[in-house]
This record gives structure tokens, sequence and C-alpha cells, in this order.
């Protein structure tokens, strides 16, 4: 718990930096939707427009058959910025759990402190954890007051399954870039090698939806694993993309422990 909390306690401002920003980014989505409650003759062209593209580029239009204005502007709007988000806040936490404490030249008294190796990974990516639960949390919580407070009704419960499948795929995200940075050694590199990484794969994924490549051939990318407008049209998550996001999390913790329980740190 020492391990936990003086982790925690380190990367406090930037959790209150990240979550204010993305609680207004939220409040003004809501704030900016009541014109698409009633609908109107634009949104009938964009719906009419958005059935001639690509299924991957629909919801990115913010208007998907099947799904109201309101809850086509949200899986919209806040799925592609949590998909971003979460995956790269979780990412700096990851990487800077070793990485940073070796680029400050204080991993040695990391290391002399009577605990394991095991036990500084695992405590680590628990603040990972329990700080992208924190943003994605409050991210919803400024979505769904803000639209209550402007009075527009919506899915309430649904944009909560989005962001908690987002905060699924940031976890996955950043286990990955914690192994990527146990393996890279250099802060700064695995910095930028984690970022791009999470970008690519993002990209990648989005790529391959808009060319209509099968699900199981996106099957090895997390990115596959989150999908706005199904969580909505059904109401929840579906248990095997959780499963799979949980697993992904897991192994690469797994990896993470034994790579750095071998790894030579210099301080």
């Amino acid at each position: 718990m020492i391990l936990f909390r003086q982790y925690f306690r380190i990367h406090g401002s930037g959790l209150v930096s990240w979550s204010g920003i993305n609680g207004l980014m939220a409040w003004a989505l809501a704030a900016t939707s009541k014109p698409m409650e009633s609908g109107n003759a634009l949104g009938g062209f964009m719906l009419k427009l958005a059935e001639k593209v690509p299924p991957g580029l629909r919801g990115l239009f913010g208007v998907a058959p099947g799904l109201s204005a309101i809850d086509s502007l949200v899986q919209a709007k806040i799925g592609f910025w949590m998909a971003i988000a979460l995956p790269i806040y979780a990412s700096l936490l990851a990487v800077s759990s070793v990485g940073a404490e070796v680029d400050r030249r204080t991993a040695d008294f990391l290391l002399a402190l009577p605990v394991g190796r095991q036990q500084v990974i695992i405590s680590r990516w628990w603040v990972m954890v329990l700080n992208s639960a924190i943003l994605a949390l409050v991210t919803w919580s400024a979505l769904c007051g803000g639209l209550a407070f402007y009075g527009v009704s919506g899915k309430y419960q649904g944009y909560f399954w989005v962001i908690a499948e987002a905060w699924l795929l940031g976890v996955a995200v950043g286990s990955m870039a914690m192994l990527v940075s146990l393996r890279v050694g250099d802060y700064g590199q695995a910095v930028k090698g984690s970022l791009a990484g999470a970008g690519a794969l993002w990209a990648v994924d989005f790529g391959m939806q808009v060319a209509s490549v099968p699900r199981i051939a996106r099957a090895w990318n997390p990115f596959s694993y989150f999908d706005p407008f199904n969580i909505l049209v059904r109401g929840g998550l579906l248990l095997g993309d959780v499963l799979v996001l949980i697993f992904m999390s897991q192994a690469m913790l797994w990896l993470s422990v034994v790579t750095f329980e071998s790894k030579q740190v210099e301080t």
C-alpha cells in the first residue's frame, strides 16, 4: 500500500488536470447537443449521407442508423475521444512506473525498499487502473450532468458502458505500454514508442473497419474490442469483449513482472 499511495500522490495533479479537461469537454458536448434532440433537415441529410459511406465511417459522422440523434452524437464524439484519451493517459502512467524513476536517478531508492520488484510493478499498475477509472467516471458524470442540466434525454446508462469499455481498452493499452517501457529502458524513447504504438493500433483498426475487414481478422488489436455503437444498441457490454481486454491486460502485466524481475536497472 505504501508504494500505491506514493505513486498515486505523485500523479494526483495530473489526474486533476486530465479530469478537468475531460469533464469540461463532456459538459461542452452536452451544452451543444440540445438542437440535435428534435432533429432537423441537416440531420436528415447527414443520415442519408451516412448510409452511402462505408459502415466504419458512419459513427465518425455522428449519424448512426438505429440510434437517436443524441445517442449518435455522443457515441461519435465521446466514443472517439475516450478511445484516444484513456489509452494515452494510461500509457503515460504505465511508462513512468519505472522509467521515470530511472530517468530521475531515484530508482536506487525505489529498489532499496523492503518490497519485491513484483510489488513495485503491480502497485503501480493498480494506480494506472484506478486513475483511469476516475478519469472515465468524471467524464461520464460531467456528460450526464450536462445533459440533465440542459434538459436533454439520452441513454445515460448506455453512455456509462461506452466509457467503461473505453476504460478497459485504456488499461489494456497501458499494460502494453508498461511492458514496452521495461524492455526499451530509455524513458524518452519508451514514451514516444508507446504513444506512437497506441496511435498506430488505433489507425490500423480504423482503416480495417473502413475497408470492412472481418472482425476476426482484427482480433489481435485491442481497439477492435471497442464499439460504442453496438454498446448503445444492445444497452450493455459484450462479455466476450470484456474478457479479451482483461486477458490482454493481465497477460501484459504478467510479462511486465517477469521482465522487471530479470532486468538490470541502472541507477
